[in-house]
């Protein structure tokens, strides 16, 4: 399913949106201050390490050990596309590519600064306790997905064959999507979710939470987010401690869904191409909150809000913006005749 297939069933189901909502009328609080400026808002040490032909530059933590060691065992390659042969070195390298709203007001376009979609107060998100005697919170939000290439809007590393070519675009608008209003609606969609939904499933996540706050990540438990949550169902309902975590879940739960919705790519191996990813990795992400307060440093999914979110939520603003760092196999070499 492609981008303007997407596109057209999410403006064909807005009405069936708006007409199931029920939360109440709220005026919209979307600041101005909010437009993106990657010079200002990305934390550039995100992209490190970089590994060049085997040779790392940079600080590199845990996360990062096991992607760079295909760099490390096979420093050279080669690759083929129709009757064009190159060979050279491997590098990987983390790459901004993608950026997440994770808003309370619906149509809070954060990226662009603006108001662009008007709901007529309905489709809010909201926070409310839950009647379980475990004193947690459930909190609902929409998220707005980007394609934001940082180093081609840069005009930087552009010789790359694995720079992304695409423009700044906006790629996914959850209030145009019911299912993500409903985790109901969801469930008749991803009905694989079912399959997640037991407690078997649940002591597994508690495995992947231990590995995120050491700073590793089991990628085979794909419907763990570690201690952010689990990714099933695919709606903007999830519960909570703490608001920072919440929002860093809902924006790695958009991630998950792009991918089930065939809109996710990744770099191969090799570094020879990009693949789909129908079932994300989640090792190859790492994500940086860039409002309402800058983030000092990456994390990786699921990592415990205790260790990152301090200081993160700024008073009487409940709307977040994140920068998702993509890691990057290439294959860098010259064209053979």
């Amino acid at each position: 399913m492609n981008r303007k297939t997407l596109i057209r069933a999410a403006a064909l189901s807005l009405a069936v949106a708006l007409g199931s909502a029920s939360a109440p009328a709220q005026a919209s609080k979307c600041e101005a201050g909010t437009i993106f400026n990657p010079l200002t808002k990305v934390r550039w040490t995100c992209i490190f390490p970089i590994t060049i032909g085997g040779v790392r530059v940079g600080s590199f933590d845990k996360l990062d050990k096991e992607l760079d060691a295909q760099s490390a065992s096979k420093p050279l390659c080669a690759c083929r596309k129709g009757s064009t042969f190159w060979f050279g070195v491997k590098v990987s390298f983390w790459s901004p590519n993608r950026m997440i709203d994770v808003v309370t007001e619906p149509g809070c376009m954060m990226a662009l600064g603006a108001d662009l979609l008007p709901t007529g107060g309905k489709l809010q998100g909201s926070q409310s306790s839950i009647a379980d005697g475990t004193n947690s919170q459930k909190m609902f939000a929409q998220i707005h997905y980007y394609i934001s290439p940082v180093w081609k809007m840069l005009d930087m590393f552009t010789d790359l064959p694995c720079i992304e070519d695409d423009g700044f675009d906006v790629a996914m608008i959850t209030e145009l999507l019911p299912t993500w209003q409903s985790g109901t609606l969801g469930a008749i969609i991803q009905p694989e979710g079912i399959l997640f939904g037991n407690p078997a499933a649940g002591l597994a996540c508690m495995a992947d939470s231990a590995a995120a706050a050491a700073g590793k990540v089991l990628d085979p438990l794909f419907w763990c987010m570690g201690s952010w949550g689990a990714t099933y169902p695919i709606a903007g309902d999830i519960h909570f401690g703490d608001s920072v975590e919440a929002w860093a879940g809902l924006a790695a739960r958009g991630t998950f869904m792009m991918g089930r919705l065939g809109a996710l790519t990744i770099s191969s191996a090799d570094g020879c191409s990009f693949k789909a990813q129908p079932v994300w990795t989640k090792s190859r992400y790492k994500l940086q909150i860039m409002e309402p307060v800058k983030g000092g440093k990456c994390v990786n999914i699921g990592r415990p809000g205790a260790l990152w979110s301090s200081g993160k939520h700024a008073p009487g603003k409940d709307n977040a913006q994140f920068m998702s760092f993509e890691k990057v196999i290439c294959c860098a070499g010259v064209s053979t005749p």
